[in-house]
């Protein structure tokens, strides 16, 4: 007879989670190491024993779904984490010796995709997602090259590094010895993946010489089972006799208090691995079939009475979930079988959990035939139907886009009303057509018809938004009082140079002061990473926020002086031997006036003196090939708003001046203030008179917050 079990693990973050079970315990499975056989193993992990395909098939359904509901939960995406399914394939045969097992141990991995850091100019801050990502990724490519380097000869005696990380520990058996390794590369033709498919094809041929020399796994019952007792009572012997302590791994310099938790952790492992081979001791006396029967009465129970598989129903209406993943989306459909549906986190029809999640969140009615009525089920409650909050109470049309809390996504389909969809709504929702929809309702532009920078920015917004949501809502719950928000700065108003286009920056606000910074998506996607690491430790109880000192704190920044507004001025009259003399406006990013500073430009001699009839031109050819000098002025601002009556700072470049001139901090407790700087300007050598004409003066007006 056959024994098949199958078990489904999912690593993020170096943390194991067991995706055959809806409870996923803070900070992950235990990973221990047997003290005899010295491999590792996620404790608890659940085992389900299968019959048939299907029943296989139904598993991994299962623990594709319970991985969508974490990734919205824990707010990470599926892609960054490695997935192990692994089946245990037993064959009993009766012999005249008693019964013997033939095993085998299959695991199918997926792994995460490698994190270029270079390529995604991430360096400054801690970025531990991406850390543990390269460096399981970089563990598992030097196991393989030492398996390589023993295969071919080379290095004999190199040790195959597994202990690095929480992947290839738990893949140790798998590497060298009786086992066998394929492997499934996925690359990219387009150039610029040109690197990484480089590295995939090279690693791909690296595994390719690893040679194996496989023996089937034949032992008898009888001896596997007098076996587990000999360990259990050699392991009893080392805790009752304190042997264990002589091999303890004890390094010099080590205090007392280091070598006592050093020798309660080893004896934990000790204690821990009796209990689990008394368990399998338990569990060999029970029959296959009660094992088979169990496991379907424990699935049965475990199934959502609202939550169905892919296979939809033609007559109900149901809530389907999107997700970045594609993989992942119209995975979790909760079908709307009864005429009032909860939506909460406590006692409800549907339970989602996560970021802004009120313990009763939203109700669904089903008024008539066809209508089906959303609306919170608190005021406080966060909910947008296609971008837009939800503050009353709606009708549901299908194809509409729900998003409950910070990352819950769904659809609404109803199979009875497909014709009220509007004729530009495609025929597949999907994530990145919901980010669209929100993206619209704040107010971003998104054209099909654009140039590739305004794409890139684009895409830039779409994969901004759900982290700007979570963030806000990360900030909320931790009463941080920190509001982000995309905004799109001219490239000449923020850079000080003659460039179209726009500039995507990242506004953190101080709700408490109004202090304001700016961050490009760089510093930000940095930063949201450390954000969330701190705040999965907040929820995990390992982080007191209250007491954090501000270093640590992801949400602080030192004061900076901030960018309340540009006035820009172009020279073309100059060429015209003309005078520039006025008040120019002062304009922030959403284009709302901040007060005007008057500006007084005008030509004059390299000394600064008046132009005589002599210098006057006809024409501004005549300029060509001779230096041209005009005086700045910088008279006097005034102000629109009192807050920035605290101090302002005038910032400036011109030409090709790398660094901005600065003034002295001025409009102390005045919304009005004169300044009266002058500057004389010198151009060498005119070689370019359209040059001049289109030449912009860019003066940045800062408030100041340093001092």
């Amino acid at each position: 007879r056959f024994e098949v079990t199958l078990s489904m693990m999912e690593i993020y973050n170096e943390q194991v989670f067991d995706l055959l079970t809806k409870r996923f315990p803070k900070g992950g499975l235990t990973v221990r190491q047997h003290p005899i056989s010295s491999y590792f193993y996620p404790q608890d992990l659940r085992v389900v024993p299968v019959a048939t395909y299907n029943d296989i098939e139904r598993l991994l359904i299962e623990g594709i779904r319970n991985r969508t509901i974490a990734s919205t939960n824990m707010n990470k995406t599926s892609s960054r984490a490695h997935t192990i399914v692994t089946i245990h394939f037993d064959q009993i045969i009766q012999t005249n010796h008693g019964e013997t097992k033939k095993m085998s141990t299959i695991h199918f991995v997926d792994l995460a995709g490698s994190e270029g850091l270079s390529s995604s100019r991430i360096s400054d801050d801690r970025l531990n997602e991406n850390t543990n990502i390269n460096r399981s990724l970089l563990t598992l490519g030097n196991v393989v090259s030492a398996l390589v380097g023993k295969s071919l000869g080379i290095k004999q005696k190199v040790a195959v590094p597994c202990q690095d990380s929480i992947l290839t520990k738990l893949l140790q058996n798998s590497f060298g010895g009786n086992s066998k390794t394929i492997m499934i590369a996925t690359i990219s033709p387009a150039d610029v993946h040109y690197n990484e498919t480089l590295n995939t094809l090279i690693f791909a041929d690296r595994v390719k010489r690893i040679k194996n020399v496989v023996m089937i796994n034949e032992y008898p019952i009888e001896k596997l089972i007098h076996q587990l007792k000999e360990e259990n009572q050699c392991l009893t012997l080392l805790i009752e006799t304190g042997n264990y302590y002589l091999q303890l791994n004890v390094k010099h310099g080590m205090t007392d208090q280091d070598i006592e938790l050093i020798r309660q952790q080893t004896e934990n492992e000790i204690l821990t691995q009796i209990q689990n081979n008394q368990k399998i001791l338990q569990d060999s006396k029970i029959s296959w079939d009660i094992k088979l029967k169990n496991a379907r009465v424990d699935d049965e129970n475990c199934c959502s009475k609202s939550l169905k598989s892919t296979q939809f129903d033609d007559t109900f209406p149901y809530l389907a979930n999107l997700n970045e993943d594609p993989m992942l989306s119209y995975v979790l459909c909760h079908y709307l079988n009864t005429d009032e549906i909860t939506i909460g986190r406590r006692d409800c029809t549907i339970y989602l959990n996560g970021l802004s999640i009120l313990e009763h969140h939203a109700i669904i009615r089903h008024i008539d035939m066809n209508k089906y009525e959303l609306s919170p089920a608190e005021s406080t409650a966060n909910i947008k139907v296609n971008g837009y909050n939800l503050n009353g109470t709606i009708y549901l049309q299908h194809k509409d886009c729900i998003l409950f809390g910070a990352n819950h996504l769904y659809v609404f389909l109803n199979p009875t009303d497909e014709q009220q969809s509007l004729l530009d709504t495609p025929t597949i929702i999907t994530w990145e057509y919901a980010q669209k929809e929100i993206a619209k309702a704040k107010g971003f532009s998104l054209e099909n018809n654009s140039t590739i920078e305004q794409d890139d920015i684009q895409q830039k917004i779409l994969n901004l938004l759900p982290l700007i949501s979570e963030v806000n809502a990360i900030s909320e719950e931790l009463n941080k009082y920190r509001i982000f928000e995309i905004i799109l700065m001219p490239i000449s108003s923020w850079d000080g140079i003659l460039i179209q286009g726009s500039k995507l920056l990242i506004r953190m606000k101080n709700l408490v002061n109004r202090n304001v910074w700016f961050w490009d998506d760089v510093k930000f996607l940095n930063r949201i990473y450390i954000i969330k690491e701190h705040y999965q430790k907040f929820i995990d109880g390992q982080e007191n926020i209250l007491y954090i000192a501000k270093e640590d704190d992801p949400f602080w920044e030192p004061v900076e002086d901030v960018l309340i507004g540009t006035a820009n001025v172009f020279l073309q009259s100059l060429v015209h031997s003309m005078d520039f003399d006025d008040e120019i406006y002062i304009i922030d990013y959403k284009g709302f006036d901040q007060g005007r500073l008057h500006i007084n430009l005008s030509p004059c001699l390299p000394n600064g003196d008046i132009l005589n009839k002599e210098h006057f031109i006809d024409h501004p050819d005549e300029l060509l090939n001779k230096p041209f000098s005009f005086k700045m002025t910088i008279n006097y601002i005034e102000i629109n708003d009192e807050h920035y009556n605290k101090g302002l700072r005038i910032r400036y470049k011109i030409f090709n001046e790398l660094k901005f001139n600065e003034t002295n901090v001025i409009c102390r407790q005045t919304l009005y203030a004169r300044i009266n700087q002058t500057r004389i300007i010198t151009i060498p050598n005119v070689d370019n008179v359209s040059l001049i004409n289109i030449i912009l003066l860019n003066f940045h007006i800062y408030l100041n917050r340093i001092g």
